[in-house]
């Protein structure tokens, strides 16, 4: 039976290379390679400042103690998103506030947020860019501002996502990306804090690298740990970086295959991207009537999916905030019709048409 997973990293010699130079150096923690990414992904994202830390989760944490979030505080999080954008809030001290989400979109909508802005123990709110696609951040922008809120973006699946040409982290206070295994580009785990902020990016420093400015020294001017990351994991996210191009090309080119060859399937619905937004998609989505039935049929005959990131207001771990579905019709609608289907880069249009062929006999009872 064809296997075709649900994702794979898209690694070779150039990785392989790239690490084999460190060691004959002798060289792997944090050096000229972890400069060199930060660098680079400065350029890329047009931030001020892109400063490397060990994940995305570690990221947003930083991010939020750097802006002075902490006990007695709460953050907005969209309903809809990976449990790492509220666990960061709680591991800063503060309390997460969920919203609803857009229904086209699956993000982060002002309207919504209008609704549970009303405590004045907010201080800041956090969208997300939910696989490649982007909030408005015009009118989360304007709601900031007009709120006196910090924006803190997490922009973990979205390298290379803009709106109105703009990269996604570099509209708030902070924006904090991943680099984990299953993102466009991959560090096996990895994370990036971005600020225009000369004394927020100095904070993020401080808090990552012991509670000091500079390395090989003993002096430390407050409270830190270490959340750095290492020329080994910066030396596989350079190679990446130089595939690039080669990986977004890809995975526009593999969505809008899928789009064609499932166009005239009635009962598969894609989610709907606004002209600002240039998306790249992290993981290339569906939504269908059941998707629990139409995952295991595509287990069945080897075909990876996944499930939609299961709502926070829902989490076990998030019982204790009492929510109700009631408050989230839509993040509630998203889940319960969403699948995600192989989405790596390593995918042939076979591959992709294998996976059509599949979903189209299912839906049509086959």
């Amino acid at each position: 039976m064809k296997i075709i997973p649900q994702y794979e990293p898209y690694l070779d010699q150039r990785e392989a290379d790239n690490l084999a130079q460190c060691i004959k150096d002798n060289w792997i923690t944090g050096g000229k390679r972890v400069k060199e990414f930060e660098s680079r992904m400065a350029k890329l994202t047009g931030a001020k400042h892109a400063i490397a830390c060990c994940n995305g989760t570690m990221a947003l944490y930083v991010g939020l103690k750097a802006m002075g979030i902490g006990e007695g505080d709460k953050v907005i999080v969209p309903d809809f998103t990976f449990v790492a954008s509220a666990n960061s809030v709680v591991m800063a001290g503060a309390e997460p506030v969920f919203c609803d989400i857009d229904s086209k979109s699956f993000c982060m909508s002002d309207k919504l947020v209008d609704s549970v802005i009303k405590d004045k123990k907010v201080k800041a709110i956090m969208p997300v860019g939910i696989y490649g696609n982007s909030p408005d951040m015009d009118e989360i922008c304007l709601l900031a501002k007009n709120e006196g809120f910090g924006i803190i973006e997490d922009v973990a699946q979205d390298i290379r996502v803009t709106w109105d040409g703009k990269h996604l982290g570099t509209f708030g206070d902070v924006g904090c990306m991943s680099f984990y295994a299953d993102k466009t580009i991959c560090l096996g785990e990895g994370g990036m804090v971005f600020t225009d902020d000369d004394d927020l990016a100095e904070r993020v420093v401080r808090l990552l690298n012991q509670g000091r400015t500079k390395r090989g020294w003993y002096v430390h001017e407050t409270i830190g740990f270490n959340f750095r990351t290492s020329d080994l994991h910066a030396a596989v996210g350079l190679a990446q970086l130089d595939k690039l191009d080669e990986i977004v090309g890809k995975k526009k080119a593999h969505e809008e295959l899928y789009r064609d060859l499932l166009a005239d399937t009635e009962q598969v619905e894609f989610p709907k991207i606004d002209e600002r937004c240039f998306n790249v998609p992290f993981r290339h989505n569906i939504l269908v009537k059941s998707p629990d039935k139409l995952s295991k049929y595509l287990d069945s005959v080897g075909i990876g999916n996944l499930r939609f990131f299961y709502p926070l207001h829902r989490q076990p771990c998030y019982k204790y905030l009492n929510y109700n579905d009631k408050i989230f019709p839509n993040a509630m609608k998203i889940y319960s019709r969403g699948l995600s289907l192989p989405s790596s880069v390593k995918l042939t249009d076979s591959d992709i048409d294998y996976v059509c062929d599949h979903i189209r006999r299912f839906c049509k009872g086959k």
